[in-house]
């Protein structure tokens, strides 16, 4: 998710500064796109030093029919998840480069045998950021498409039901400087002078929805990225780097010497990690057990003696008071722990386990919990349920996480700062003026200002007016119920709208009429809006 400081003089600046959290390559492309200088590609504009060499054209030696017969292995896991991600990552930091050995394993549970795997590689979206050295399938060389973030591996064997496939990669990784601009937005995978930060950079077998491979063209507005379930188990080994270097990461974090760990994050969407020689620590826990850790640096403790709060450790008496409310709302965090870093680039980005909220936002904290250290922080968080748990769609349905974390940003204010629910509204949604409707796809927007006003703010706008609708009893039990039936898998609105009992689909047809392209759903409910009619 992205967001700024409100200014009315600033609405253009703002509209870029709020810029959302992650998206993928539609289906379909939409059949013209906004004009060229109004989106912005996620090409480097500059080459990171050092260069590396261009990825080779498609590579490999062909798989022999011999070397492959009956590669796979069919006995099933079925207590593990269908992806499961096992990587060796040697970091120099002093050259802010990596080197990476991945062995990635998908599992088909997709009904049918598969031809064709298609790999999500989000570095190579950004020229001269990856490398390939090798891809390999039992130990063979194999032919294999790359373009942008999609790699494709034609199989000589279809991939059996039930069965799986180990594919191994050795990559080079060669994140970029964060600089000022669009650009800056996807620091999570770059460096400042004191931080590296590497997300999204492990490749994954890419999403399947609805019988189909989900992937998207990366584009500057919002999010595009579909992730599906997988388990992590990552080395990671840091040469380089001084004494003080630490390493926010989520998950089971255990030391295997010094600069060394190892990360174990099962059932989850992504995998992010942080270094740096500056970090200060503050940590805490819930009622319930569960740990907040916020890494930040001494620019926010400077600001902090100046309001005489400390910024890092409002952000996680916020963040612990918001999960424990989250918790009570939604259902359990379901992890250990929860990690937010202090990122070197705008705004915030949401990861399993872990969110990078933006330095400007701990070093403009004014003392109090009316700026953006509060809302992004819990907006971020909110994440946990609405993405981390509940997947979809971004590019083609970005509301169903987006709109659900930002009004989860006003249950937290309604619930901890009463007082301070119409403060939330003004500052947050109705000072924008916000129009569109909320269950456009990204690709529909010519402009980041559009794209947070119809999903963002128009999509709690519509949220709430649905709470009016049918009660606090019924939303709040809405809510859960989309959390239950949803965890652990990448849903369609519908999943949303069909948990609605008949007698509520007709006490909401005014608000999706209002708010929504289809305010039938896909006529999901002809039978009770006939009726209401």
């Amino acid at each position: 998710m992205r967001h700024m400081i409100r200014s009315f003089a600033g609405a253009a600046l703002i509209g870029f500064l709020l810029v959302g959290c992650n998206l993928s390559k539609v289906k379909p492309k939409p059949t013209s796109l906004p004009a060229a200088e109004e989106i912005v590609r996620l090409a480097a504009d500059a080459t990171s030093s050092p260069a590396p060499p261009k990825n080779p054209a498609p590579v490999a030696d062909k798989m022999s029919t011999e070397s492959l017969s009956a590669p796979y292995d069919c006995e099933a896991e079925e207590n593990r998840s269908a992806r499961r991600i096992t990587a060796d990552v040697d970091i120099d930091f002093a050259a802010k480069t990596a080197a990476v050995n991945e062995w990635i394993t998908f599992e088909n549970r997709e009904g049918v045998d598969l031809s064709t795997i298609l790999i999500d590689v989000q570095p190579n979206q950004w020229d001269g950021s990856f490398l390939m050295e090798a891809l390999e399938i039992n130990g063979t060389s194999v032919e294999y498409a790359l373009e942008l973030n999609r790699l494709e591996i034609a199989l000589m064997d279809a991939l059996p039901q039930g069965c799986s496939i180990d594919i191994h990669l050795r990559y080079q990784l060669y994140p970029e400087a964060i600089r000022a601009g669009l650009r800056s937005y996807r620091g999570f995978f770059g460096y400042s002078p004191r931080q590296l930060n590497l997300a999204h950079f492990l490749p994954v077998a890419a999403a399947r929805l609805n019988g189909e491979w989900r992937i998207h063209e990366p584009l500057g507005i919002g999010e595009q990225i579909v992730y599906d379930i997988a388990d992590w188990d990552v080395s990671v080994n840091v040469r380089n780097g001084g004494d003080s270097l630490q390493m926010a990461a989520p998950g089971e974090v255990s030391s295997a010497g010094p600069s060394q760990w190892q990360v174990k994050l099962p059932r989850s969407r992504d995998f992010a990690i942080s270094l740096s020689e500056a970090f200060l620590v503050n940590e805490g826990a819930t009622a319930d057990g569960a740990v907040i850790k916020v890494f930040s640096f001494p620019d926010a403790q400077a600001a902090s003696e100046a309001t005489g709060v400390n910024a890092a450790q409002h952000a996680l008496r916020m963040t612990i008071s918001a999960m424990e409310l989250f918790s009570e709302l939604f259902g359990a965090y379901p992890l250990e722990q929860f990690v937010i870093v202090q990122g070197d680039f705008p705004d915030g980005m949401e990861f399993t386990g872990m969110a990078f909220v933006g330095s400007a936002w701990f070093t403009h904290f004014d003392g109090t919990p009316y700026n953006y250290l509060t809302l992004i922080s819990v907006h971020e968080l909110a994440h946990q349920w609405w993405y981390a748990q509940v997947g979809n769609d971004a590019a083609l349905n970005p509301w169903l996480d987006e709109a659900l974390a930002t009004y989860s940003e006003y249950l937290f204010i309604e619930s901890r700062f009463p007082a301070d629910k119409n403060w939330w509204w003004t500052f947050r949604v109705a000072g924008f003026f916000p129009q569109g409707k909320v269950d456009s796809a990204v690709y529909e927007f010519a402009t980041a200002r559009e794209y947070i006003n119809a999903i963002y703010l128009r999509g709690v706008q519509m949220l709430h007016t649905v709470r009016e609708d049918i009660g606090d009893e019924q939303f709040f039990a809405l809510l859960k119920s989309y959390l239950q039936s949803g965890a652990g898998r990448i849903v369609e609105p519908e999943a949303f709208w069909t948990l609605l009992p008949k007698e509520h689909a007709g006490q909401t047809l005014e608000t999706r009429q209002e708010f929504l392209n289809d305010p039938t759903v896909n006529a999901l409910f002809p039978n009770s809006e006939a009726e209401e009619g």
